[in-house]
């Protein structure tokens, strides 16, 4: 996570307002940035000093009063008409087309979970917090590559970027959507890329398709038979930059 994205999240830090993932980022740069950890110090010591300095004044009873007697009243509710008797089956028959139509409206009109991107970004903060990057760790890409693809039914995609300013790191096993896959790690600066493949259950080409999801960035794509997809908190121009170079690969 860069400085200003981290900063910006700072006072939804302090109130506890973030979830696991942001929260272990924000944790990560700020033990490495000294002006975030002022920043969030300054925020905590003031809400500490309005909590304790503060006095708390309750309004009285007469100031509610002439609230309350300002207030618009409620217009009467207007005359219903007479309903139309159904019976039983009738009413049991439009309460269920009415379930029927909302849950139709619901289902189109709420996004539905992407249980891939869930499980790829998973796995990959996952390697982060438990240090287990790497089952291999060599940027000798004839190491990386046999050493995967004996212990997986897939030739994957290993080269080392370094020249690019994509360093490989190693490999590792993972499981993700239901399949075996290869981790391919890389590093860009001070950031981490996961680049996942694993057997397509559908075997047709697809193109890149990038997507943002608590924070990082996502790129997927299907080629010759097996899917792949980088996972990064880096920023998306540099995410689709090394798609592009594993995808010249």
């Amino acid at each position: 996570m860069n400085h200003e994205r981290a900063r910006s999240l700072l006072h939804a830090y302090a109130d506890h307002e973030t979830g696991p993932i942001r929260r272990f980022f924000i944790s990560r740069h700020i033990a490495t940035c000294p002006s975030c950890l002022a920043e969030l110090e300054a925020i905590q010591a003031m809400r500490t000093a309005l909590r304790t300095n503060l006095t708390v004044h309750r309004a009285p009873p007469a100031l509610a009063m002439r609230i309350a007697s300002a207030l618009p009243r409620e217009a009467p509710p207007p005359v219903r008409r007479q309903p139309v008797r159904l019976g039983f089956a009738g009413a049991a028959m439009a309460g269920g087309l009415a379930g029927v139509a909302l849950t139709l409206a619901v289902t189109r009109f709420t996004p539905q979970p992407d249980p891939l991107a869930a499980d790829v970004l998973a796995d990959h903060v996952r390697s982060l917090m438990a240090n287990h990057l790497t089952d291999v760790e060599t940027s000798d890409q004839h190491t990386v590559k046999p050493w995967l693809s004996a212990r997986l039914d897939l030739s994957p995609v290993v080269k080392d970027f370094a020249a690019e300013g994509y360093p490989l790191v190693g490999g590792r096993l993972d499981y993700v959507d239901g399949h075996r896959a290869a981790a391919i790690v890389y590093r860009r600066d001070k950031h981490v890329i996961n680049l996942f493949a694993f057997v397509s259950d559908d075997r047709s080409d697809a193109s890149p398709r990038q997507e943002n999801r608590d924070g990082f960035n996502i790129v997927r794509w299907r080629t010759g038979g097996l899917t792949y997809v980088a996972v990064s908190d880096v920023e998306a121009a540099q995410l689709m930059a090394f798609v592009r170079l594993v995808q010249s690969g």
